[in-house]
């Protein structure tokens, strides 16, 4: 039985290139945010206080990524084997939770408005609007080269959404400045909260499937068992499993039958790499058995105590 590991080196590097992208929109949006909400608070605003909102729960996504990505890096030890990787996809999990309460205050707000909805300086929601969407589009744009990373990607998409809850607060600027319908400021609060909701699908669905062990999107495990068996040497391939230690980082296990003749390691190494190259899995981990060999199962149901 052996196991794999690669690209530690390539893995650093990119650790320390999206730490370095998550701080520079972390001050960028946090800025901005500032910004913002004052605009919200002198021209009234509820458009305007939603993505301020938003912001403020993008800067605080942003701050929980950031800490992810540190204590992620921490190496292995006798009680974590495999590190930390798992603090990523917890942080993303905590990011999500964030974008839902953004949510629930908005729309509760909203709903208050609309039967009573309040005048608002246009002009100057349409002025903080065009900054807030600069803020967004320079932080997105710092972060785009690195959304291959589960915890970068929550950040994109929480900037992308509050980019166009931006374009929503200077729509109802504009609309605002020739007409007196101010029920559009709640309308539009609506709308940025169901961009929140839906860019928050996705971050909950990959993170859940990630704590829960699940196959990695983009992986068929009948398909890697079938590989496996067509590889040369190799006889059968059973008691296959794929799950994720983070959104970059595949792992599997699995028994391989080899034919009595050919070389164990070498079919070893040859499966390991190509299950590299095929799948992305760089971490696996196989029990290598001959063509004889018989696999009995000894259940022993009887439950014990912890030793003290």
């Amino acid at each position: 039985m052996a196991h794999d590991h690669a690209g530690h080196d390539d893995a650093d590097d990119s650790g320390d290139t999206s730490f370095r992208a998550l701080a520079i929109a972390l001050v960028i949006n946090t800025i901005f945010f500032v910004v913002e909400l004052v605009g919200a608070l002198y021209s009234g605003s509820l458009t305007l206080l939603a993505d301020a909102v938003h912001m403020l729960a993008d800067s605080a996504s942003l701050g929980l990524a950031l800490f992810a990505a540190w204590i992620s890096a921490r190496p292995a030890d006798a009680r974590r084997t495999y590190g930390y990787q798992r603090a990523e996809v917890l942080g993303a999990l905590g990011n999500g939770l964030l974008l839902l309460l953004a949510v629930g205050y908005v729309l509760f707000d909203s709903l208050q408005r609309f039967g009573n909805p309040q005048p608002i300086d246009a002009e100057l929601v349409v002025i903080v609007g065009v900054l807030g969407l600069l803020a967004n589009l320079a932080g997105a744009w710092v972060l785009s080269e690195h959304r291959g990373i589960l915890n970068v990607e929550g950040a994109f998409l929480h900037l992308i959404a509050d980019a166009l809850g931006s374009v929503a607060a200077i729509a109802v600027g504009i609309a605002l400045v020739f007409t007196d319908l101010y029920v559009l400021d709640p309308l539009f609060a609506v709308f940025v909260a169901l961009l929140v909701l839906y860019s928050a699908k996705d971050l909950f669905s990959e993170s859940l499937n990630i704590l829960l062990q699940g196959t990695p999107a983009g992986i068929d495990v009948d398909e890697v068992r079938a590989y496996l068996t067509d590889l040369p040497g190799v006889v059968e391939a059973h008691d296959v499993h794929v799950w994720s230690l983070s959104s970059t980082q595949y792992t599997l296990s699995a028994h391989v039958v080899v034919e009595e003749e050919v070389d164990p390691d070498a079919v070893l190494r040859h499966c390991q790499q190509e299950l590299g190259e095929q799948f992305g899995i760089d971490h696996a981990t196989i029990q290598v058995e001959s063509a004889s060999y018989t696999h009995t199962l000894d259940f022993d149901c009887t439950f014990r105590s912890p030793k003290a």
